[in-house]
């Protein structure tokens, strides 16, 4: 993963400002550039365009005033259905990261009203950085891992990005929670157990090495992955909440249903759900 070209969708609204200034942050600390995008709908007269142009240029000002040691922000303005022209405008500039707003919405509402975020996501070929207002901090960095061979590429790009930004990491992952097992020592599944030699491995041939890793207190020495037992979201937003982490890495797949009928994917829960920025690879 690396963060040489960002591209930000915004708009006047406060989570667009939020995902403007999330971009600026890390453009500070990767030295990568910027473009500030805004998705109109076709059909607009050209007073509203000027307007809409004036409100951008307004809001890339605002956000390097905000960040003086960013690089220029480029302003651009595209047309048609923002969850289809965002994703295609950062494949036309290859750009490594995609960063938007997420609005809280609850389940009715991503019913009757659509989701950009996930429209975005399902479609993205380019990882996508999901932050409501106040998520500017991104030193502490959880990773969810489902065990997989193909779900340690999102482990890869978590250190990719911890070599970035200086930001520390942690991994999780969660083992279903079976009957009548109280009081009984709670020894690793072969699952678990393969998916923390891979950590450990990768570790061990990174450059980025063990300082980066936020171990805390229940977290073993070698490696540092805590694996949770019981639902798989609930579990993850613990983890989430006792590490204080500012950051949550998940895949994502793409492609599959829009909206409430995918409503059961753990990742799109996760955007949604997790009080913190979320940061989708796409798998």
């Amino acid at each position: 993963m690396q963060l040489r070209r960002i591209v930000v969708a915004t708009d006047d609204s406060r989570e667009g400002q939020a995902a403007l200034l999330a971009a600026a942050r890390l453009s500070q600390r990767c030295r990568g550039r910027v473009t500030a995008l805004t998705v109109l709908e076709m059909g607009h007269d050209e007073a509203v365009m000027a307007r809409a142009i004036e409100g951008l240029t307004a809001r890339v000002t605002a956000a390097m005033d905000s960040f003086p040691n960013v690089q220029r922000i480029e302003a651009e303005v595209a047309f048609g259905l923002p969850g289809v022209e965002i994703g295609r405008f950062a494949e036309t500039r290859s750009a490594d990261l995609v960063v938007l707003g997420r609005k809280r919405r609850t389940e009715l509402q991503r019913r009757l009203l659509g989701d950009t975020a996930d429209a975005v996501a399902r479609r993205s070929g380019t990882p996508c950085l999901f932050v409501s207002a106040g998520d500017l901090d991104f030193g502490r960095v959880l990773v969810a891992l489902d065990g997989t061979e193909r779900g340690l590429s999102v482990l890869i790009a978590a250190m990719d990005f911890a070599r970035l930004t200086g930001a520390k990491l942690r991994a999780v992952s969660v083992e279903p929670a079976y009957e009548n097992e109280d009081g009984v020592p709670r020894l690793l599944t072969g699952r678990s157990a393969r998916l923390v030699e891979a950590v450990d491995g990768l570790i061990n041939s990174s450059p980025l090495g063990r300082a980066a890793w936020d171990r805390g207190d229940r977290i073993p020495v070698n490696p540092p992955v805590v694996i949770h037992r019981g639902p798989i979201v609930a579990e993850i937003l613990r983890e989430i909440d006792q590490s204080h982490a500012d950051l949550l890495f998940i895949g994502y797949h793409r492609g599959g249903p829009a909206g409430i009928v995918d409503a059961g994917s753990v990742a799109r829960r996760l955007t949604h759900e997790a009080p913190c920025g979320v940061l989708t690879i796409p798998l």
